[in-house]
């Protein structure tokens, strides 16, 4: 599975939402061209033709549209945002879900920092791409086209003469997403781990006061907190390279609007009232060229969000309850089941990252008998516990309790017959 076919899965419940959303703001979009085409008919009509009976129905018009527009605006924000929250709600509750299942290799790898980047700044990318980039910018580009279709009907050629800046931005729209992709993807790389050390650092506070080492905390913040500044500042040098050039562009239909258009009104090629339509319709072919690198930022962000959140959700634990051959259940069941008490280690050895732990380890502790084991810091026995609790499984050998292997047995019923007091 695709990180986007995964967040497709969430985005299914609220399809319906999304439609009525996308619904709303295809007649906005079309609701968009009658202003400026009555303005055009208002100079056309009535200033220069003198009808100034037309004036109030237009006018009646020109309000009922705009309040009409208000009104379906505030119905379609209120869709996307609506379901924009269901999806974040869904995909955050499913995620950490998931966390409380992986295993104990799982977060020896994992900063909490990391972690908690992936349910917040990673989350909220996400949440802003649904409640805002969709619409935008699918209203912009139906805003687009319904304006060209206007301009053809007034005049092909002024059309044409407009059109002449498509390449440019198509190719300046391709560059730029090529290389936003890898600058956000270093910036949240610098943003979970900036967020990993400080998190470290609070929650081991006293560590750092016990060894006098806040000066030298102090320069290792410094270090993450520039690389996140370097980052965040290589990324924003990618849209300032291509925003002014998506802003000129869209410049650059006003003047061809000015020249070509008021030359073809001297021309009497077009009238007045048709340079006013298309006056009006201009910010309508403006406002996706000069967003358009906005917009590639903002997708780009949330694909790498998603990449990201389903990196960490998709890893599986290699510790988990064994399923039994039948029916796909657990062996035992999550109901709680009284365990006597008979733990045995059969020649067990353990090693992580090619390193002997311990090994030929062998002794059983009978039900109601109590053992001490002690030894030197370092020499296995936080890592018997892990092992009676499987935390961890062992390399070879058998951990028994009651005669069974705790490899075959229940792991919420093995956990909840055991009592832990930690050391710190």
């Amino acid at each position: 599975m695709t990180p986007l076919k995964w967040f497709y899965g969430f985005l299914k419940k609220y399809q319906w939402l999304m439609i009525l959303g996308l619904f709303l703001t295809t007649v906005i979009a079309a609701l968009s061209i009658v202003n400026p085409f009555i303005s055009g008919i208002i100079v056309d009509d009535v200033i220069q033709a003198g009808n100034y009976d037309l004036l109030p129905w237009l006018v009646a018009c020109l309000l009922g549209v705009t309040l009409g527009n208000s009104a379906l605006r505030f119905l379609y924000q209120l869709a996307f945002e609506t379901a924009s929250q269901g999806v974040l709600y869904d995909m955050r509750g499913k995620v950490y879900r998931k966390f409380l299942e992986e295993d104990m290799a799982f977060y020896n790898k994992k900063r909490t920092g990391d972690l908690m980047s992936r349910q917040t700044g990673d989350m909220d990318a996400i949440r802003h791409f649904m409640a805002y980039d969709i619409y935008a910018v699918y209203q912009n580009i139906l805003l687009f086209f319904f304006a060209l279709l206007m301009l053809f009907t007034i005049s092909s050629k002024l059309a044409l003469c407009m059109l002449v800046v498509l390449p440019f931005t198509a190719i300046a729209t391709y560059k730029q997403s090529k290389e936003v992709k890898p600058a956000f993807q270093r910036n949240r790389n610098c943003f979970s781990s900036l967020n990993a050390f400080v998190q470290e650092n609070i929650s081991g506070n006293r560590v750092v006061k016990a060894f006098a080492k806040e000066s030298y905390e102090k320069e290792k913040f410094q270090v993450e907190n520039d690389k996140f500044r370097d980052a965040q500042i290589k990324g924003s040098r990618v849209w300032m390279k291509y925003v002014p050039i998506f802003e000129i562009l869209s410049y650059a239909l006003t003047v061809v609007l000015m020249l070509y258009g008021g030359y073809m009104v001297i021309q009497e090629e077009i009238t007045l009232g048709d340079l006013v339509k298309v006056n009006g319709y201009l910010w309508m072919l403006n406002s996706p060229l000069r967003m358009a690198g906005w917009w590639v930022n903002d997708i780009q962000n949330f694909i790498t969000s998603v990449e990201k959140i389903y990196a960490t959700y998709s890893e599986e634990p290699k510790v988990r309850t064994p399923l039994s051959s039948d029916a796909q259940e657990p062996s035992f069941s999550h109901g709680h089941e009284r365990i006597s008490g008979e733990v045995e280690f059969r020649d067990v050895a353990y090693s992580a990252d090619n390193e002997d732990i311990v090994k030929n380890i062998n002794f059983k502790a009978h039900a109601g008998q109590t053992v001490g084991i002690i030894g030197s810091t370092g020499s296995g026995k936080s890592t018997l516990m892990n092992l009676l609790c499987r935390f961890y499984d062992a390399t070879s050998g058998q951990v028994l309790v009651n005669g069974t292997d705790v490899r075959d047995m229940n792991l919420y019923n093995l956990r909840d017959n055991i009592g832990m007091a930690m050391q710190d």
